[in-house]
């Protein structure tokens, strides 16, 4: 079993932005391309560590998490992501997101 873990706050940024990377740096959008679209195929699990960040706004994680579960269902997404912090709300939010995406209809 290939299994990938991804630090946010080392592989990615300390400062969360927005969702849309139109918006600002370090964004919900360009974390999804860059490290779960990148690799969703090629590992059968992804970790994700969450501590670390000042914070995770709601749409960044929207548009991290829950295109993700749009786009592939919510089934796929839990069978292949594992989050991991010390703290629960953050997995807490990204769990009401994803369990309440509607998959997308291609």
């Amino acid at each position: 079993m290939k299994e990938l873990t991804i630090n946010i706050n080392k592989d990615f940024s300390k400062y969360i932005g927005p969702g849309k990377k139109s918006v600002a740096k370090f964004s919900g959008e360009d974390f999804r391309e860059r490290f779960l679209e990148e690799n969703f195929e090629t590992y059968d699990s992804i970790n994700i560590e969450l501590d670390g960040t000042l914070g995770y706004p709601w749409d960044f994680l929207d548009e991290t998490f829950g295109v993700m579960a749009r786009k592939y269902g919510k089934k796929k997404f839990w069978e292949k992501f594992n989050f991991i912090s010390a703290n629960n709300y953050v997995i807490e939010k990204i769990t009401y997101i994803v369990n309440n995406s509607k998959k997308e209809n291609n």
